[in-house]
């Protein structure tokens, strides 16, 4: 038994290693050459965020701070400035969790919103105070508004599709067990 969910575990951190590899793949694939005129959302830290909150286990910290910085590298952001605010916030986010386990879909969301608007600002707090370029602030709170309207459907592919979904109390004492 404790075998079979220790083999969960890492399939489950596999995936979510696996879809981060695909959405740094498909945002760097030159689809368009023009520059785009809206700021999509940041569907890694929706994921992130939607699994550190249902399932805190599936999203280890050096698993999101490696990939995170990956993405630092790769996009051109100051290497590790995001990143450490990725995790900053993933952790708050896996200290509520149980907190939220008994709530709705709805707390999830404003917990999350709050977490996500406080890392933007940070973020270009950060940058503001070292006088770094960075984005227009209408591109941000594109940025910010697009991943809170999309985090509801990530929320709800990972829970129907993945089976990401809140454990039931017994769960999480099991999950401590494992590495």
């Amino acid at each position: 038994m404790v075998e079979a969910a220790a083999l969960h575990l890492w399939l489950m951190r596999a995936i979510y290693a696996g879809i981060a590899g695909g959405l740094v793949f498909l945002h760097l694939l030159p689809l368009d050459t023009r520059p785009p005129g809206w700021a999509g959302p940041d569907f890694f830290i929706a994921l992130t965020f939607a699994w550190a909150v249902r399932r805190p286990d599936y999203v280890p910290p050096l698993l999101v701070a490696g990939l995170a910085l990956m993405m630092d590298l790769l996009f051109h952001r100051p290497p590790g400035l995001w990143a450490a605010f990725t995790l900053i916030g993933t952790e708050v986010l896996r200290r509520r969790a149980p907190g939220l386990r008994d709530r709705t879909f709805a707390a999830d969301w404003a917990a999350v919103a709050g977490v996500l608007v406080a890392v933007t600002l940070g973020y270009r707090f950060v940058l503001t105070v070292f006088v770094v370029d960075q984005p227009p602030l209408g591109l941000s709170l594109m940025l910010l508004l697009s991943t809170l309207v999309a985090y509801p459907l990530v929320a709800l592919v990972s829970h129907l599709l993945l089976g990401v979904r809140k454990p039931a109390p017994g769960d999480m004492a099991t999950a401590r067990r494992l590495p």
